[in-house]
């Protein structure tokens, strides 16, 4: 049985433009403009962010404009990190959170893992246990 929350993966940023968040500021953008700031696409903004229900506000003639803060803060509780029950595991074929089932320990070298396979599409599922030296 996998988990139900699921993450959202449409429009989920990098380490980089994550960082960049922090220097949006408490004013109006432009989709083009925070797009810049932050390190992505416009397009981005109208196919991810607007659907997933991004804080916005159209004026008279329809431009759209978003308020840097809210738009951070928006992301940050949209895109939370996904904290994984030691059972489960995130299959990068699916997209998805699976339970891992019959999981074998496996190492190389000082990385050590589960490896298991997927029961949604049978490809096979890492999730690391330890990397220490």
């Amino acid at each position: 049985m996998h988990s139900t929350n699921q993450p959202v993966l449409k429009g989920r940023l990098k380490g980089d433009q994550i960082r960049r968040l922090s220097r949006l500021i408490d004013m109006l953008y432009t989709p083009s403009e925070i797009a810049a700031e932050v390190g992505f696409t416009r397009r981005q903004v109208y196919r991810a962010y607007l659907p997933l229900g991004c804080p916005h506000e159209r004026d008279e003639t329809g431009h759209v404009w978003i308020n840097g803060v809210a738009f951070r803060e928006w992301y940050q509780s949209k895109y939370k990190k996904i904290n994984l029950a030691p059972d489960e595991g995130y299959c990068l074929a699916c997209k998805k959170v699976i339970s891992l089932q019959k999981p074998k320990i496996k190492q190389v070298d000082h990385y050590k893992y589960f490896a298991a396979t997927c029961p949604i599409c049978g490809r096979k599922v890492s999730k690391a246990i330890t990397n220490k030296k």
